[in-house]
């Protein structure tokens, strides 16, 4: 578990999510806050692991392998969701 803010890892995941409104997939017309399921509005799942690794880049932690942080028991779950996940299941990098 890591000592970041939720309010700060949920702001880092908009930040990303927003980045890829230009993506054909995404609903243009999509808004991107903590409620926003990005699965939901058309972000594919290997764009959704590219942003994971761009989280431990900007957040400086690692999220395990084996943890997908925008989904849980095969439910698409929302920013807010996926920013308590990341801050149970991830550990600061070395």
């Amino acid at each position: 578990m890591v000592e970041i803010s939720n309010k700060v890892i949920e702001d880092a995941i908009i930040e990303e999510v927003k980045k890829l409104k230009k993506l054909s997939t995404v609903d243009p017309n999509a808004i991107i806050d903590k409620n926003c399921r990005p699965g939901v509005i058309g972000v594919r799942s290997h764009v959704l692991v590219d942003v994971m690794g761009i989280l431990e880049e900007i957040l400086q932690v690692v999220i395990p392998d084996n943890c997908y942080i925008f989904r849980e028991n095969k439910k698409e779950i929302s920013i807010e969701e996926a920013a308590a996940k990341l801050k149970n299941k991830a550990n600061y990098a070395k």
